[in-house]
C-alpha cells in the first residue's frame, strides 16, 4: 500500500466534475479488507466485546479509511489543501456502516441541485469545490446488477427540479458501478443518489460511508467521544477539530486538535 497521498488525476477531475462521482478500484489490500470487514461484522454481532473506543465505523481497523492515501489527494483537491504538514484542510464529520442482505433496500433517491448553501457543489476556473463529499468503502465485491449505490450523473449541477418519473428507482438516468472488495467511491452529496435493493444472494453488501466537509463548515452533528479521537495519530485527529478558521485574540489559526477544540 502506498504511504504518500495519491494526487487526483486530470481524468478523475474531469469525471468527478462531469458526473459527480468517481470509483477507484482495489484501494485496500486483502488483509485490510478482511480486518475492516471483520470489524464491521463485530459491530453488528458483538459490539460489547470491543473496547469502547473501537465501537465505531471510524475506529479500530476501520480507522485507516479516514485518511487513506487513495482518498487524501482527492479530498485535498475538492475540499481544501492541508493547513500545514500536521493538519488536514478538510474534516470528517459523519460515518456509518451498512450491511445489506439480499432483498434489503436503502434510501430513496435524494439530493441533486445547488440548494445546500456552503455545502453546494461548484467548479470555477478549473477548481472543484464539493462542499460535502461522501467516501464509500466497499468491503465485498459489487457486481453488475447487485445493487450498489445509484447516481444520477450531472445532477449535482442541475438547474431544474428532477421530474417525478425520474425521481424514483428504475429511471434510466441512474447509473452505478462494479468493483472488487476494497474499492472506494467518492461522490458529491449534491448529486442525486439512492440505495437500491441488494440482489446478490452469495454475499451481503458491506460498506463504510464517511462524509467530509471543508474545515470551515459543518453539516452533520457527529458527537464523537473525545477518547475515540485521542486514540488516533496526531494528524488524523485534526479531521475532528472545531469548525472555525482563526482566533484573532490568540493569533491562532485552527490547525490543531485538542480536548477543547472538538467539532460537535
Amino acid at each position: 500500500m502506498a504511504t504518500d497521498p495519491i494526487p487526483m488525476t486530470e481524468e478523475q477531475k474531469f469525471v468527478f466534475d462531469l458526473k459527480g462521482f468517481i470509483a477507484i478500484p482495489g484501494a485496500l489490500t486483502q488483509d485490510e479488507v478482511k480486518g475492516v470487514r471483520d470489524h464491521i461484522l463485530t459491530l453488528r454481532d458483538n459490539r460489547d466485546s470491543l473496547d469502547p473506543k473501537d465501537r465505531y465505523s471510524l475506529s479500530g481497523p476501520a480507522q485507516i479509511l479516514l485518511d487513506h492515501p487513495t482518498i487524501v489527494g482527492v479530498l485535498r483537491e475538492v475540499l481544501g489543501g492541508d493547513r500545514n504538514e500536521d493538519c488536514y484542510g478538510f474534516r470528517c464529520e459523519n460515518s456509518f456502516h451498512m450491511i445489506r442482505s439480499a432483498g434489503q433496500g436503502g434510501l430513496e433517491p435524494h439530493g441533486g441541485g445547488l440548494g445546500v448553501g456552503v455545502h453546494a457543489y461548484n467548479c470555477k476556473n478549473q477548481r472543484i469545490y464539493s462542499g460535502l463529499t461522501r467516501v464509500v468503502w466497499e468491503l465485498n465485491d459489487v457486481n453488475e446488477g447487485d445493487g450498489g449505490t445509484l447516481f444520477m450523473p450531472g445532477s449535482h449541477k442541475m438547474n431544474f427540479r428532477i421530474p417525478d418519473e425520474h425521481n424514483k428507482f428504475g429511471s434510466p438516468l441512474y447509473e452505478s458501478y462494479v468493483c472488487p472488495a476494497g474499492s472506494v467511491i467518492i461522490f458529491s452529496e449534491s448529486v442525486c443518489h439512492a440505495g437500491p435493493v441488494w440482489n446478490n444472494t452469495d454475499h451481503p453488501r458491506i460498506a463504510v460511508f464517511n462524509c467530509y466537509s471543508n474545515s470551515d463548515a459543518q453539516y452533520h452533528k457527529l458527537s464523537l467521544p473525545t477518547e475515540v479521537i485521542e486514540a488516533m495519530p496526531p494528524k488524523r485527529r485534526t479531521l475532528f477539530r472545531g469548525v472555525w478558521h482563526h482566533d484573532f485574540y490568540k493569533a491562532q489559526p485552527n490547525n490543531y486538535f485538542s480536548a477543547d477544540n472538538v467539532a460537535l
